[in-house]
């Protein structure tokens, strides 16, 4: 071990970083509890994670510092490995490219998560840093978290109904909540050590580290409460606009229950001037994710339900609209395997199918961004149920590409999209050309998320009601 100990300043340092990052960790876990994965489509989420990495590069440097000047050299490499892996995980989230190889690998990252995290606890346990009291627990609670954190993860994927999988994500999010507390136990180390020092240094304080926790606090103060305000806010119970009362009379409200209690709010737009003595197609539209919830209205206002709602698209397409709306912590395409509510939707297209005069050779689907990920899994599901897709800002699994080859496909993507990766529609694309198929494909190469104002200006109405199954 150094003779020499280390400074005053370098353990007040330290105890104002491990502070700062108990605090960032209640917030950013608060924000999981309340919102889930919802998070990361907040506005402010990418500024915070920035500062995130921040901090947890200038903490977890001085703390390699610290451990490899008191010989606690496993546990400081052990600390290298889980940085770097943590850099490693949120490299895939912010970076729009590398985005698409961490949804195909999610399973792979996230137990190299659960590894390395597991790695650093059981190297403050077993090795000569558990000799201190407070490192030891860190690392025993470090451990205890990850542990169940990774049960959790099997537990979710190896479940296929979609109220289990909720509760258990729910269950994930308080555990981690929980880790929280791991940084606890080092700031009480670190209070300790310094009160442990005997020797008094009267060295100035330094300009370079004074700044570092100088940037730290303001980007806490701004950034923190940005996030934290949106997230809360996102949270709040949807208060439906005068526009959205004026959609909500034009479509009855309904709410279909399976046989084991499941249930799906939805509306259903009939067409206009309609005569029940005619058939008439049947347009499946799904909402993107900032529409999900059980109030049966948001989704009136998600794209691109108010242009099939207006006056004119009604007129010269007359169709009956089903609009569905996705609760909270659920999707419509059960990518990754997360929890879906497709099943509740195809059985109630079926019981509309039986009290409708619905034209079963013209079903169509559309929908933007999660909506487009589930227009893409709803025709590969059943492709023998709709004559036409649209998906917007979508991707699907490109197994299914030889599935598709006789489902007239018209899809968008802007190719600088930083939620839905371009890529996704591209794979889908290209795998059902290379199967036989003749998909149409339109890709805006300025745009990003948001490309509904240019789909909308094409012909994709006339588009879809051309088509129609033999």
């Amino acid at each position: 071990m150094n003779t020499k100990p280390l400074s005053r300043e370098f353990y007040s340092f330290m105890i104002f970083f491990l502070s700062i990052s108990c605090i960032m960790a209640l917030i950013q876990s608060g924000a999981l509890v309340i919102i889930g994965s919802q998070m990361m489509g907040l506005e402010s989420f990418n500024s915070w994670m920035w500062l995130v990495l921040f901090v947890i590069a200038v903490t977890n440097a001085a703390l390699v510092r610290y451990l490899w000047h008191n010989s606690y050299r496993l546990a400081a490499v052990a600390c290298v490995v889980s940085t770097l892996a943590v850099f490693f995980h949120y490299a895939l989230i912010l970076n729009r490219e590398l985005r698409v190889f961490y949804q195909e690998h999610y399973h792979a990252v996230a137990f190299f998560l659960f590894g390395t995290a597991m790695l650093w606890g059981l190297s403050l346990v077993f090795t000569k840093a558990g000799e201190k009291r407070w490192l030891r627990l860190s690392g025993i609670v470090t451990v205890f978290i990850e542990v169940l954190l990774a049960a959790t993860f099997v537990l979710y994927f190896q479940t296929s109904e979609g109220s289990t999988k909720l509760l258990i994500d729910k269950v994930s999010r308080w555990i981690s909540l929980l880790g929280s507390l791991a940084p606890v136990c080092f700031v009480i180390h670190f209070r300790l050590e310094n009160k442990r020092l005997t020797v008094t240094d009267n060295v100035p304080a330094q300009t370079i580290p004074a700044l570092v926790k100088l940037a730290a606090f303001v980007g806490l103060l701004f950034l923190g409460f940005n996030f934290s305000v949106e997230a809360f806010r996102y949270s709040m119970p949807f208060k439906p606009s005068i526009t959205d009362l004026r959609r909500s009379k034009a479509m009855e409200s309904y709410h279909f229950v399976d046989k084991s209690g499941d249930s799906l709010h939805y509306r259903l737009l009939n067409p206009l001037d309609y005569d029940s003595t005619k058939q008439y197609p049947l347009i499946v539209c799904l909402h993107h994710g900032g529409a999900h919830g059980k109030d049966n209205m948001q989704q009136l206002s998600a794209d691109p339900a108010p242009f099939l709602m207006e006056l004119p698209t009604r007129t010269k397409y007359p169709a009956f609209v089903f609009m569905p709306q996705c609760p909270k912590g659920m999707g419509f395409s059960g990518a990754y395997g997360n929890a879906s509510v497709d099943s509740l939707v195809f059985r109630t297209i079926r019981q509309l199918q039986g009290r409708l005069p619905i034209d079963r050779k013209r079903i169509y689907v559309t929908g933007i961004s999660g909506g487009g990920y589930g227009s893409w899994h709803f025709i590969s599901a059943h492709p023998e149920m709709f004559a036409a897709a649209i998906p917007i800002c979508g991707g699907g699994d490109p197994q299914y590409g030889p599935r598709l080859v006789n489902v007239p496909i018209w899809a968008f993507h802007g190719a600088r999209d930083k939620l839905a990766p371009v890529a996704h529609s591209r794979d889908m694309i290209a795998a059902i050309r290379k199967a036989g198929g003749h998909p149409k494909y339109t890709e805006y190469e300025y745009a990003g998320h948001g490309i509904w104002d240019n789909v909308k200006r094409e012909d994709i109405m006339e588009w879809m009601f051309a088509q129609h199954k033999e």
